[in-house]
């Protein structure tokens, strides 16, 4: 059995008469998406085919977290300008594109958002998009920061619980689940000092100096912390599946902290998991990213291997084996064992 099957199986085992089934995926546009993110796609990609083969309705959503902050200017921005530096803190699509398709793509996010969408097509693959700074922005995620705030003290408590060093005195006090991007610099370099009562109004600092107060109920340029939003983004959508890298798989990492979190402060059970290894590319060391320069994006692979073949290779190896793409002779021996399980399945023989 596919190991997709076996996970389809297994959503479906635990809610067998949901209409819909969700399965997720999201990367930040931090610089051009390369096959190691492609992986978190074409994870859900095959586990939505599994339940559809199953005669079970099922949506591939994949997030664009567009709203997190710059951290890093990757190699390729830096090279057409080597200014923007002064941007980091901001949200990505608050950051504009240095890029020659400005005009039509005026954000650091629009661009590199595009050119993954462009050759997500290329491979057929139909996504429901969300575009998380609209979500936030327009206000939808209001009542579930809110309830963050709320619940800010079980938060931590969780967060700690999963941690290896001691909280610091007064630090469970000064804890807040949502950062405020500063009204006067756009940075995310802000502090809350104070709360209301009713946790609708917050007093900040900000390492530029300025000093604000943000209504939650009416001020939306705010985001909730990663493990906390990845959970409240879960039960909003009503996800059954997400894969992610495995470091976020680790013991007391990213899903098992959401997954306490969900539970605990969502009332929602997390979906079910699958860690993945990370793509190699032979001949070279060091891990993929979209910052660091050492990336090569599935538009640059579509100009060796076909769309299937690419495909093909996420397809049959299991979510937490490695794998790499050839530029040498390997390439040749991949197309053999692919032009083999063809012609297999031609004569009904696989």
């Amino acid at each position: 059995m596919h190991w997709s099957e076996k996970i389809a199986q297994e959503i479906v085992k635990r809610n067998p008469d949901k209409p819909e089934y969700v399965c997720a995926a999201g990367i930040s546009p931090s610089g051009s998406i390369h096959i190691g993110n492609f992986r978190d796609v074409a994870t859900s990609y095959f586990v939505v085919r599994a339940l559809r083969k199953m005669g079970k309705k099922a949506r591939l959503l994949f997030s664009w977290d567009e709203f997190d902050r710059l951290r890093k200017i990757p190699v390729n921005v830096a090279k057409v300008d080597g200014d923007m530096d002064k941007y980091i803190g901001y949200p990505y699509v608050d950051v504009p594109n240095p890029f020659d398709d400005a005009a039509q793509y005026p954000t650091f996010a629009a661009h590199f958002e595009k050119e993954f969408m462009d050759s997500i097509q290329k491979f057929g693959i139909n996504m429901d998009y969300r575009y998380q700074a609209d979500m936030y922005r327009s206000g939808k995620y209001v009542k579930h920061i809110l309830h963050a705030l709320k619940k800010r003290g079980e938060i931590f408590d969780i967060i700690d619980s999963h941690r290896t060093q001691d909280a610091a005195p007064g630090e469970r006090e000064a804890y807040y689940p949502v950062s405020i991007y500063c009204a006067a610099c756009h940075r995310d370099t802000t502090k809350i000092v104070s709360l209301s009562e009713d946790c609708t109004v917050a007093e900040y600092t900000c390492a530029c100096g300025h000093t604000g107060a943000f209504d939650f109920t009416k001020d939306f340029n705010c985001k909730l912390a990663w493990k906390i939003d990845w959970p409240m983004r879960w039960m909003y959508e009503g996800v059954d599946f997400e894969p992610g890298g495995k470091d976020h798989a680790s013991i007391n990492g990213s899903y098992d902290t959401s997954k306490h979190i969900s539970k605990e402060i969502f009332g929602y059970e997390a979906p079910i998991f699958q860690g993945y290894e990370f793509i190699g590319i032979k001949g070279t060391t060091g891990k993929m990213s979209g910052s660091s320069g050492l990336n090569l994006t599935p538009e640059t692979l579509l100009r060796l291997y076909q769309p299937q073949v690419i495909l093909w290779l996420y397809s049959k190896t299991d979510p937490m084996k490695a794998f790499d793409f050839c530029f040498d002779d390997g390439i040749l021996r991949q197309y053999f064992e692919f032009d083999k399980m063809l012609s297999a399945c031609a004569e009904g023989t696989r």
